[in-house]
């Protein structure tokens, strides 16, 4: 796992992910929340996939205290193509991330860094805040 931290854009994979987003619009969110789907995450589709939440909360009006300059421009051009929907969806991807069936929690876990899962529990929070 190439990650120097445990925010989701301290890795490898998340950064990667974002030359595809300024590429796009909120389908690339949606793309990248579905990686957390119902089948075992794999590492790579579940820092993504948070990846594309901590954007979806940021779109909200409820983002992590420092975003990538590249993140915070695509938010100022697309935050109102996000739906409550895709929050609901980023909700569901972090709780997959999060689960037993997810390889980045369990290299998180065997790490032994709480602060990992913290950040999830923020993460949800800010996502939450955004649907009331």
């Amino acid at each position: 796992m190439g990650a120097w931290g445990y925010l989701p854009f301290e890795n490898d994979d998340a950064l990667d992910w974002l030359e595809e987003l300024e590429a796009g619009g909120a389908d690339v969110i949606r793309q990248a929340l579905a990686k957390a789907g119902d089948r075992y995450v794999e590492a790579p589709d579940g820092a993504i996939a948070l990846a594309a939440a901590e954007v979806t909360a940021a779109s909200q009006g409820n983002p992590l205290g420092d975003l990538p300059e590249n993140v915070t421009d695509w938010v100022t051009a697309h935050r109102l193509e996000i739906t409550a929907e895709d929050v609901e969806m980023a909700v569901e991807a972090v709780d997959r991330v999060a689960g037993e069936k997810s390889e980045l929690a369990q290299l998180w876990d065997d790490a032994d860094e709480p602060e990992w899962r913290e950040s999830l529990d923020d993460l949800t929070e800010r996502l939450r805040a955004g649907l009331r």
